[in-house]
């Protein structure tokens, strides 16, 4: 019985000095959490954005804002933004998604589902929207504008190291 209550006090001071490590711990990661990185990308009537690459680090989180800053009416020249994973092939999701209107022009299959892994939806003049997303490896994260003849103008790079 003696035995007993001694290894029950050991037990509930360790699991206290591990519990106080683990808090310590977490306390100490959330203190030091990077604050996301904020950009704003605009696109035009001309088919343009206003920058072509964009620099990330691995596990930050992003804030893309999107905007829309010409007068064409939105029928005519929407704009977004679709975010592709590392090594995905640009030209193949953009023709596929060009040619998904009814998903707001963001394409369905499987293989454009696994490569897509942020986009906003298409936006008319004076629009805008936020891309939130956390880079988790390292590469090139292709960007581009899904709507129809819009790829060869509109499309950059998020540099993730």
């Amino acid at each position: 019985m003696e035995n007993s209550a001694k290894f029950l006090a050991s037990f509930s001071i360790a699991m206290k000095k591990l519990t106080t490590f683990l808090l310590t711990f977490v306390f100490a990661a959330l203190a030091h959490a990077a604050p996301p990185i904020k950009i704003e990308v605009t696109a035009n009537d001309q088919m343009r954005f206003s920058t072509k690459k964009i620099e990330g680090k691995v596990g930050v989180p992003m804030e893309i804002t999107i905007k829309h800053i010409g007068k064409i009416p939105k029928a005519s020249m929407s704009h977004n933004m679709v975010i592709l994973k590392p090594g995905a092939m640009p030209p193949m999701i953009s023709m596929k998604c060009a040619q998904a209107k009814d998903n707001n022009y963001i394409a369905t299959d499987a293989e454009s589902k696994a490569a897509i892994i942020a986009y906003s939806p298409q936006l008319g003049p004076g629009e805008s929207h936020v891309i939130k997303f956390t880079p988790k490896e390292a590469g090139n994260y292709k960007y581009f504008c899904s709507f129809p003849g819009h790829f060869s103008e509109m499309q950059g790079v998020i540099v993730v190291k």
